[in-house]
Parts: structure tokens; sequence; C-alpha cells
């Protein structure tokens, strides 16, 4: 999508009828596929990989035929990155890019570190140092407003305990975040009738 793709425009302002003699691009990290874009509605062409080096008039006369054209940088685990390139000076130009990670790869990393924080929880619980497990819990709860094993851990560290209620309500609050927690549903309605409440209201 083009909102997620960062742009760029190379124009420097001096006669139309030259146009730079070698054009250079790399790009950290290395090895990205670089792709002509000469429209909106036309196909990408490959014409290489980072770093790249050519002689521009070639690489218009070849691929482009027009006066501004888009280059585009691909590669897999990073966000596109577009230049708008139009005609500039008899001069050599050496674009450098920096890619950014995809944001599906930060999310993926991002659950990782949730993951070992999670079973660092658990050891901690299983080890009755309740203190500390709940105090990495609130952290948690603050950076993973969503997540149900986190609402779901905590009431289990009130469980052992044994501060029923507010077990009972962070079960609570764990089903609410994600009603297939089949284990939360289960403590929840096992503390209701503990505790004497009607669960068909809860």
């Amino acid at each position: 999508m083009l909102s997620l793709i960062r742009l760029l425009i190379l124009v420097i302002a001096l006669p139309t009828y030259v146009w730079a003699e070698k054009i250079e691009i790399k790009s950290n990290p290395e090895e990205a596929e670089i792709f002509v874009l000469t429209d909106e509605g036309g196909a990408p062409q490959k014409i290489g990989k980072t770093p790249f080096k050519q002689d521009l008039k070639e690489l218009i006369q070849t691929y482009v035929k027009k006066n501004n054209f888009v280059f585009e940088l691909r590669k897999e685990g990073y966000e596109p990155y577009r230049v708008l390139f139009t005609k500039t000076s008899n001069l050599d130009v050496e674009l450098a890019v920096n890619l950014e990670v995809s944001r599906e790869i930060k999310t993926i990393k991002r659950h990782d570190m949730l993951m070992v924080e999670l079973f660092d929880v658990q050891k901690l619980i299983r080890g009755k140092n309740f203190t500390d497990a709940m105090n990495k819990l609130n952290t948690l709860e603050k950076d993973y407003p969503h997540f149900s094993i986190i609402a779901e851990l905590k009431a289990t560290t009130y469980y052992m305990m044994k501060d029923v209620e507010k077990a009972l309500s962070y079960y609570r609050k764990s089903f609410a975040l994600n009603s297939d927690n089949v284990d939360s549903y289960k403590m929840k309605v096992y503390l209701e009738k503990k505790l004497g409440i009607d669960t068909e209201k809860n």
C-alpha cells in the first residue's frame, strides 16, 4: 500500500535536457531488489539488486522513456522504499537507503519478547514469588492491555495468594478479553459458585 511506503523526491532544478551520468543505489541491508515504475497503473520492472550502479541515460532508454519515474526498493521483512526521480543535472547520483523492518516482523518480535516474559512470570508463580510475578504482570498489562493471558496469570497469582475476590475479578476480565479462553471461564464459574454469586448474571 502506498500509505505504508516512504516516499522521497529527488529533484534538482537545473536544465531538463541533460541527465545525470551514473546512478548508484545502496541499501542497508544489501541485496534489496530494485524496481522501476513509470506510472500508477504500470507493472514494476526489476532492474537489479543493491548495491547497484548503471549509466542513467542507458537505464532510462531501456526501462523508462519518460521524464519522471519511481525507484522502489524491496526486501523481504522490510518496508518498501520509493524514490520519485525526475530530470537532473549531468552529475552522478548516489542514493543510500536504510530499510526499515516491516511492521509484521516488529509485531512478531514484540510477541516473542512477550512470550519470554510470560515464561518468566510462570516460573515466579511456581516458585511462589508472587510479588515479583505481580510486578512483571502489571508492567506487561500496560504494554499489552488486550491480552487475556496476562489477566489470567494475574488471576492465578491472586488465587494462589488466597485472594479469591481479586482472582475472580481477573478471571472475569480474562474471559471478557477472550471468550475462547476456556480455562479462565472454568475458573470464573468455579469461583462464582464458591462465593455464592449467580453465574448467569455475570
